[in-house]
């Protein structure tokens, strides 16, 4: 079953008529005295209001519909909806379906979760995946695998395509975000044939997945290159949560390339209906640049709706501002930050979060013992500056190599720390902080690093290091 929801209109306190919206005709039984008659076949009505509110769906005779002859009435599918309820349910179902691409995550996770309560075994994964894909965006990863095993465990449903794909999409963020790269890229790749064809919103999350877990492993130029291509294309109807999302990860994309300036352009004017994804992505780009007081001006912003954004995004926010804080000598504002984000991170396994930070936050908890003691575990599961994850082979010097390619392999240790330190995305004050020397020398090193890696920038130095794996 297919249902297309109208054109979203703004809210208003006109008066608008409403819509309705038919779906498939269902059976209903009349019973006379003590026998069961045949069925009479009706049509499943919703009206869907100019407000984006909708209300019961009810079931009405079909205008001019007769009894179905009983050598018409095929054998009736276990997968079929078998009562009023579930109907209704699955009606609600693909109406909220729509709405996620409004950002009404909640109102969305509490429709499917009523959904599947009211379905039969048979029909439950219909919801229970939808379900889990919506709780992996958020961040409840933990009720999100328990979704997905439950839609996986129960019997097949034949037409319960679609949900068995958001089931294995919802496996891939969980995956994602606990930094368990291989897996995310083999639920991928399972999903590369799977998802086209369907409904706008797995197609964009599938998209939008591919592209984090290219950042993710350090290839941020795949994930642009991905992201401009799906950009470039016609929106689906109905997708703008979504599709600025696509233009919010551009943006990291190319802040993860050294790139903030290009990020910021890109997210001017703020998207509408990403405003706190778009506020954080552009107070990271403002810190990259220097600009610590606008960072903090637009992160401020973005504060009173961070409560209703996805997890990963708050940690994220959090570690961004307890960064900011330190800098401006504010030590205890910095460390609550900094628990509140690695106690969130830890109860949902969620690394990927603080990969980029990886590096300040163990030298912040190493400082601190009550931190120390709290984090220390979690941490040491985190991939970061000391991992391994998604890098290149380290290239040994051999016999034979010309002198461009011997350069690299003359870095001083102090140098390759300050070339960790630059790949970790620190500015220069922090890279001073972080090794006790002046903000001079650690200039005088970048000159050294830029000299033997014949390069004039900082993101060709990290490029280049990263080619060669020294960084």
């Amino acid at each position: 079953m297919s249902l297309h929801p109208p054109a979203r209109q703004a809210p208003s306190r006109q008066t608008h008529p409403p819509t309705c919206v038919a779906g498939p005709t269902v059976p209903r039984p009349r019973a006379t005295g003590h026998e069961q008659a045949p069925p009479t076949w009706g049509w499943a009505l919703v009206e869907i209001r100019a407000d984006g509110t909708w209300g019961e769906p009810r079931v009405i005779p079909a205008p001019g519909a007769a009894e179905q002859p009983l050598a018409d009435v095929r054998p009736t599918s276990q997968a079929a909806p078998s009562s009023i309820t579930e109907l209704s349910e699955l009606l609600k179902t693909h109406l909220a379906a729509a709405r996620v691409e409004d950002a009404g995550r909640d109102e969305v996770a509490a429709v499917l979760s009523r959904g599947a309560d009211a379905a039969t075994p048979e029909t439950r994964s219909r919801f229970l995946g939808p379900l889990a894909h919506v709780e992996a965006l958020q961040g409840d990863l933990r009720r999100a695998e328990r979704h997905v095993e439950q839609a996986q465990s129960g019997p097949p449903d034949p037409l319960g395509a679609s949900g068995r794909a958001h089931a294995l999409l919802a496996e891939a963020w969980v995956a994602l975000e606990r930094a368990d790269f291989h897996t995310a890229r083999r639920h991928l790749d399972t999903l590369d044939d799977v998802v086209h064809g369907h409904d706008a919103w797995l197609a964009t999350s599938h998209v939008l997945l591919d592209a984090k877990l290219s950042i993710a492993v350090g290839a941020p130029e795949a994930a642009t290159r991905l992201l401009a291509a799906r950009d470039g294309a016609a929106p689906a109807a109905g997708s703008d949560w979504l599709s600025e999302l696509v233009t919010v990860v551009r943006a990291e994309a190319l802040i993860a390339s050294g790139e903030p300036h290009r990020a910021m352009a890109l997210l001017t004017p703020v998207p509408q209906h990403a405003v706190v994804e778009a506020m954080v992505m552009a107070a990271l780009a403002r810190r990259m640049i220097g600009d610590v007081r606008g960072a903090l001006a637009v992160l401020s912003r973005a504060v009173t709706d961070l409560d209703h954004a996805p997890l990963a995004l708050q940690i994220e926010a959090w570690l961004l501002e307890a960064r900011m804080a330190e800098e401006q000598r504010r030590p205890e504002r910095a460390r609550l930050l900094t628990d509140r984000a690695l106690r969130s991170a830890t109860g949902e396994g969620m690394r990927r979060a603080v990969m980029r930070d990886a590096a300040w936050l163990r030298r912040i908890v190493e400082r601190d013992p009550a931190l120390l003691r709290k984090h220390r575990e979690f941490l040491a599961t985190c991939p970061g500056d000391d991992n391994a994850i998604g890098r290149p082979a380290v290239v040994l010097p051999t016999l034979g190599l010309d002198a461009d390619q011997l350069r690299p392999s003359l870095l001083t240790e102090r140098e390759s720390q300050v070339l960790e330190l630059l790949a970790q995305m620190n500015s220069t004050e922090e890279i001073a902080s972080a090794l006790f020397v002046s903000t001079n020398t650690v200039k005088t090193h970048l000159k050294g690093i830029f000299g033997k890696l014949g390069v004039n920038r900082r993101v060709d130095a990290v490029r280049h290091g990263r080619t060669l794996g020294l960084c």
